[in-house]
C-alpha cells in the first residue's frame, strides 16, 4: 500500500493493511502513521487496541513537503518506506535521508496475518484537514532488510550455535583452542587474545568490547578530540545536573575527577626524552615527582580547561631555583605545542612551589589542547618550566592534583555541582570570579563540564551519553571504524550496557531524556552500518520492551543472565520465554540473540545445573538464530572447561515444534504450591526441564529431593549426560525442582 501524504500537520495520517471491521469501534489492521517533523510509526490495531511497534523521528525539521508512504506486509514482516517526493531521498532507520531505497522502519509481528482491507485513515481524537492523494495497493513484493548484514555466521553442529567469553585474566591453554576450533561459533575477547583466536578459528566471528552508554577514558578523549575537530560543542554528548546531585560508585575505569590525566617530565624544547609521572602525582607515595632543573619542565595534563592545582610538597627548593607556569597557544597539525606563554594565576599558596598549598588561575581564552610525547589523547597542559637551579635544587611533590570539584576527598561518593548558566555572561562555560560571586545559591560549578551526570553507580569521569546531541553518532561510527581498523582481526563489536533504558531515573536534567531508547538505539544502527560488514551485538539484558528498538538497529543481542534453571520458577519461565520470543521477532533476517545462563542455586561445574541450563535454552531456541552462552557474565574470564561440558555438542536434531506443557501438579514438598514440567520435541530427543514451582503471593519452591515427581514417558528414552554419554533406558523420568532431562530416543 502506497499513498501521498501531505506532511504538514500533527494530527496522525494512517496508511493501513490487513484491516478487518475498519468501519467499527474494535477494528483491526496495521497502519503506518506519519505527523509533521517528520515522525514516522507502525502500529498494531487489534479489536481497537493500539501497539505501538516503532516510531521514529526525522534528524531534520521537515513540514509542508509531499511523501510517498508505503506499508509493505510479507507474512509477519512488515516494513514502512518514506520518500521525499521534493528531493527522492529516503528516510532512514537513523532518522537521516538518503539517496538510496531503504525503509525507515522494519519489524516483525505475526499477530495479524490474515489478508484484509486496505485504506487510508486518520485519528479520530484530532481535529484539522489532512491530504493524500495517489493511493495505490499492488501485489506481494519481496521485502529486503535493511539492517548492515554479513555473511551468515559459520557453525560446528546443525542442532546448535555457541558462543564463549574470552576476558582478561583467561589463559588460552591447549583444551580452549580445541573449542576454538571444534565447538565455539562466536567469541568475545580481550583485545590481547585476538591474534592468538584469529590463527586458531580464523573463520570464527570474535567481536571487541565498547560500550558507549558512557563516555571514559579514551571513548571521553576521543569524543572531545573529534568535537573539537568538526567544530561541535563538546558538551553535546553529555546530561548535565539540573541541581546539585549526589552520587556513590565506582569501577575499575573510573577515576577521581582530581586526578591529572597525563604528567610528564621532559625538556622545555619539546625534543628529547619525556618521563611518565602520572600515577606518581597522585599516589600515596612521598617524593616521587621532581620539577627539574633548567632547560626542563613538569607537564601537567587534564581533558578540560581547568584552574587549580593543589601541590602536596615533599621537599622544597633551593633558593636558587625558579620556575614559569605557561600554557600552550599554538600548536602543530600534529597537535604538538609550538608556541607557550607564561600563565597568571591569581592566588597562589605555594609560593612558588616552596609549601604546600593551592594555585589558582583563570583558563585564559587562547589555550589551546595539545599532544605531548608518549600520550596519544588531545588534553589542556600547563607546564611548570624551570628558568633556573639545578636538578638537586630544583622542589619534589609528593602530589598534584585538580580541583576536588565534586567533593570527594577520596572517597567514591560526593555532589555534582549544578552550573549557573545565566551568570556565564560571556557564555564561554566558565564563571570567573565575578560571574561565581552572581551564581544562585547551589549551583557550584565553575565549568559546565563539572555539571556533568556520571553513569549510575560507575565511578568519577564516567560520563552518561546523550545519544540525541548533535554529532554523537557520526563520531560513534567514526570511532568504532577506527576501533576496528586498529583490531583487524576482528569481526565485530560488543557493545556493552545496551538495554535502552535511560539511566537517569529520578535526576533533575538541563536535557531532557524522552526520547532516549530512540535515540540511543538511532546510534547503535549508524555504529552498524558504519562498520558494516562487520556489526554490532548489543547487550540488552535487563531491557525489556525499552530494548525493542535497539533491537531493530543491530544484528545481534545477548541476555545475560537470561537463563537461571535453578532458580526460575515456573512464572519467570513464561516471562522469560515471551522475552526470548519477542527478541526474536524484532531480529532482523541473518540477526543473532545469544542466551547466557547463571547458576545461581547450582554451580558451573555440576551435572545437574549444566544440563538444566541445556534443556531450558532447547525449549526456547532457534538452532538458526540463537547462541547458547554458558555462565558467560557470570564467569568471564574463567578457564572454558567450566563452561563447556560435552552434553553441548551431541546432536539432539532440529525441534520439531514449540515448548508445551508435559505434566502439572502440586509440589509434593508444599502442597500450596504448583509445580509445571514443560517440554519439546527435537528430532532426536525429548526436552523436559521443570522449573521452581511457585504460587501468587506465596514465593517460589526449593529444589531438594522431596520436590521430586515421576512421569511416564511416551516411549523408551536414554537420558543425555553431561559429560555426552547416554544412561540407561528409561520410560519415565524423575525430576525435582529446577532440573532439567534431555532424552534421546533409544
Amino acid at each position: 500500500m502506497t499513498a501521498a501524504v501531505f506532511a504538514d500537520s500533527l494530527v496522525p495520517a494512517q496508511v493501513i493493511a490487513r484491516g478487518a471491521r475498519l468501519n467499527s469501534d474494535h477494528a483491526t489492521y496495521y497502519a503506518a502513521t506519519i505527523v509533521r517533523g517528520v515522525q514516522v510509526g507502525l502500529e498494531r490495531v487489534v479489536n481497537g487496541k493500539t501497539t505501538e511497534l516503532a516510531t521514529l523521528r526525522s534528524s531534520t525539521y521537515l513540514s509542508g513537503v509531499w511523501l510517498d508512504v508505503a506499508l509493505l506486509t510479507q507474512g509477519d514482516r512488515i516494513q514502512v518506506r518514506v520518500r521525499r517526493r521534493d528531493t527522492g531521498a529516503w528516510l532512514n532507520p537513523a532518522g537521516r535521508w538518503q539517496t538510496s531505497s531503504t525503509a525507515a522502519l522494519d519489524v516483525r509481528d505475526g499477530v495479524i496475518r490474515t489478508a484484509g482491507q486496505a485504506g487510508l485513515g486518520r485519528a479520530a481524537a484530532y481535529a484539522g484537514q489532512l491530504y493524500f492523494d495517489e493511493f495505490r495497493v499492488t501485489g506481494p513484493a519481496a521485502i529486503t532488510p535493511t539492517a548492515a548484514t554479513s555473511s551468515a555466521v559459520p557453525r560446528h553442529y546443525s542442532h546448535i550455535r555457541y558462543a564463549a567469553l574470552a576476558y582478561n585474566g583467561l589463559s588460552l591453554g591447549p583444551d580452549e583452542r580445541k573449542l576454538l576450533q571444534q565447538s565455539v561459533d562466536l567469541v568475545i575477547p580481550n583485545t590481547r587474545y585476538l591474534p592468538e583466536i584469529d590463527a586458531a578459528a580464523p573463520a570464527t566471528p570474535k567481536l571487541v568490547y565498547s560500550n558507549i552508554s558512557n563516555l571514559y577514558l579514551d571513548l571521553l578523549t576521543d569524543w572531545l578530540s573529534y568535537a573539537d575537530r568538526v567544530g561541535l560543542a563538546r558538551e553535546n554528548a553529555f546530561y548535565h545536573v539540573a541541581r546539585p546531585t549526589p552520587f556513590v560508585g565506582d569501577s575499575p575505569s573510573s577515576q577521581p575527577v582530581t586526578w591529572l590525566w597525563n604528567v610528564e617530565r621532559g625538556p622545555a624544547s619539546g625534543v628529547g626524552a619525556f618521563s611518565k609521572l602520572t600515577s606518581e602525582a597522585h599516589s600515596s607515595a612521598v617524593g616521587d615527582v621532581s620539577l627539574g632543573g633548567t632547560g626542563g619542565a613538569l607537564y601537567l595534563g587534564y581533558p578540560e580547561r581547568f584552574r587549580e592545582l593543589n601541590v602536596g610538597l615533599y621537599r622544597a627548593p633551593s633558593v636558587n631555583w625558579s620556575g614559569v607556569l605557561e600554557y600552550p597557544t599554538r600548536v602543530d597539525g600534529n597537535g604538538r605545542p609550538v608556541a607557550w606563554k607564561a600563565l597568571r594565576w591569581p592566588t597562589d599558596a605555594t609560593r612558588g612551589f616552596r609549601t604546600s598549598g593551592r594555585l589558582t588561575f583563570d583558563p585564559p581564552p587562547d589555550w589551546r589542547p595539545a599532544v605531548l610525547p608518549g600520550s596519544d589523547a588531545r588534553l589542556y597542559y600547563v607546564r611548570i618550566r624551570t628558568t633556573a637551579g639545578g636538578p638537586g635544587e630544583a622542589p619534589i611533590l609528593s602530589t598534584i592534583l585538580g580541583r576536588d570539584y565534586v567533593g570527594a576527598n577520596g572517597s567514591p561518593g560526593g555532589t555534582i555541582p549544578a552550573f549557573d548558566r545565566t551568570a556565564d555572561s560571556n557564555h564561554d562555560g566558565y564563571l570567573s570570579d565575578a560571574e561565581y560571586a552572581r551564581r544562585r545559591g547551589g549551583f557550584d560549578a565553575r565549568f559546565v563540564y563539572e555539571s556533568r551526570l556520571f553513569y549510575p553507580y560507575y565511578g568519577q569521569m564516567r560520563f552518561v551519553t546523550n545519544p540525541a546531541g548533535r554529532g554523537v553518532a557520526a563520531w560513534a561510527a567514526s570511532y568504532h571504524r577506527r576501533l576496528l581498523k586498529a583490531q583487524p582481526a576482528a569481526d565485530g563489536v560488543f557493545m556493552d550496557n545496551s538495554a535502552g533504558k535511560a539511566p537517569t531515573a529520578g535526576v533533575g536534567l538541563v536535557e531532557s531524556t524522552a526520547s532516549y531508547s530512540a535515540d540511543y538505539a538511532a546510534v547503535l544502527g549508524a555504529i552498524n552500518r558504519g562498520i558494516a560488514p562487520a556489526w554490532v551485538v548489543a547487550n540488552t539484558s535487563g531491557g525489556g520492551a525499552d530494548a525493542d528498538r535497539v533491537v531493530r538497529q543491530v544484528r545481534g543481542t545477548i541476555e545475560e543472565f537470561a537463563l537461571r534453571p535453578l532458580a526460575h520458577n515456573w512464572s519467570q519461565f513464561h516471562d522469560t520465554a515471551d522475552l526470548v520470543a519477542r527478541r526474536l521477532s524484532l531480529t532482523h533476517p541473518g540477526g543473532y540473540l545469544i542466551l547466557d545462563t547463571l547458576s545461581n542455586g547450582g554451580s558451573p561445574t555440576d551435572p545437574r545445573t549444566r544440563i538444566a541450563a541445556l534443556a531450558y535454552y532447547y525449549l526456547l531456541a532457534d538452532p538458526d538464530a540463537t547462541f547458547l552462552m554458558t555462565w558467560g557474565g557470570e564467569e568471564p574470564a574463567s578457564a572454558w572447561s567450566r563452561h563447556w561440558f560435552d552434553a553441548i555438542a551431541f546432536d539432539v536434531g532440529r525441534p520439531q515444534g514449540t515448548w508445551s506443557e508435559f505434566a502439572t501438579g502440586a509440589d509434593p514438598a508444599d502442597g500450596a504450591l504448583n509445580y509445571h514440567v514443560y517440554e519439546r520435541e527435537y528430532g532426536n530427543a525429548l526436552v523436559v526441564y521443570k522449573p521452581l514451582s511457585y504460587a501468587t503471593g506465596k514465593g517460589s519452591g526449593g529444589t531438594g529431593d522431596a520436590t521430586a515427581t515421576t512421569h511416564g514417558l511416551p516411549g523408551t528414552f536414554r537420558p543425555l549426560q553431561s559429560d555426552g554419554t547416554l544412561g540407561a533406558p528409561t520410560q519415565s523420568v524423575t525430576l525435582r525442582n529446577g532440573e532439567g532431562a534431555i532424552l534421546v530416543r533409544a
